[in-house]
């Protein structure tokens, strides 16, 4: 079971105090009317366990407590999220359902050519190479120097 992180409790929530003495929501109501002595005997009744005990041995009151308790199945809870999971994972996997190019996109990717402006560009400058590269030893001469592991 597991509590609401934010009930609607005035208070300590009541099985809280009494966790020490065994008391939780799967516990009898017999066991909760006895629980005192477990207190007791343990040297933890205080004025917060009492008030805890006290509202846990009104029936009301105790029903209204558990209903703030969520019984969750993990095991279930789990595997229905990994079966999810795995079929979103397949659904993200395949391939869409048209691999066609909709007929619209090349018209609509030249409307866009004719509202932009013409670009002129000029040629490209020569390539100039400096005289040092003239000098630079051939790929005969590193390549002797180069081992790689096998």
């Amino acid at each position: 079971m597991i509590r609401d992180p934010n009930p609607a409790w005035e208070g300590r929530y009541p099985y809280e105090p009494l966790e020490a003495a065994g008391i939780g929501p799967e516990s009898t109501q017999t066991e909760v009317e006895k629980a005192s002595f477990t207190l007791m005997t343990r040297r933890l009744m205080n004025p917060d366990t009492q008030a805890a005990w006290n509202e846990l041995r009104d029936l009301p009151r105790r029903m209204l407590a558990d209903a703030l308790l969520y019984d969750l199945d993990l095991g279930d809870a789990i595997a229905a999220a990994r079966e999810r999971l795995e079929r979103e994972r397949e659904a993200a996997a395949r391939p869409p359902e048209s691999t066609e190019i909709p007929d619209v996109l090349p018209d609509l990717l030249a409307g866009f050519a004719e509202d932009l402006p013409p670009i002129e560009m000029p040629p490209a400058p020569p390539t100039v190479l400096p005289e040092a590269a003239e000098v630079f030893p051939s790929r005969s001469v590193f390549d002797p120097l180069i081992q790689f592991d096998q």
